[in-house]
């Protein structure tokens, strides 16, 4: 399994265990591509001003990968601050109030958007701890 992390970007090294999680669980999988049927790509921006990108296939087959180079069509684009991400995924910052101060942005389909929380939260190992 090619690691999702990335140096610079603290957030990301949830998505390796989200990520193992999905591979593992079948269910969980077909369950996320069910919930969410969309493409989605995440932009992180770190404190040293670097952006890198993961695109979430949950349209066919759940699969979560680094994008290098030219991201792929997606139906959501989200962009916000690793720091922010961080907090998210540690349920220290809330999606809506990061959406209306601007601190979170998106490109697309706004409700595909929210059915992405919902998956990043069932993939989450520490909630099953």
């Amino acid at each position: 399994m090619s690691s999702l992390s990335e140096p610079g970007f603290e957030g990301t090294e949830l998505l390796d265990f989200m990520k193992s999680v999905l591979d593992d669980d079948e269910k969980l999988r077909a369950k996320s591509i069910k919930q969410a049927k969309a493409n989605v790509i995440l932009t992180l921006k770190n404190k040293d001003k670097e952006t890198k990108s993961w695109f979430f296939e949950f349209k066919n087959t759940g699969e979560v990968r680094k994008i290098d180079g030219t991201p792929p069509k997606a139906d959501v684009a989200l962009f916000m601050a690793d720091k922010d991400f961080l907090k998210l995924v540690n349920n220290e910052a809330n999606p809506q109030k990061l959406y209306m101060s601007g601190k979170l942005k998106i490109k697309g389909n706004l409700m595909k958007a929210v059915s992405l929380e919902k998956i990043l939260r069932a993939a989450d190992p520490r909630s099953k701890l």
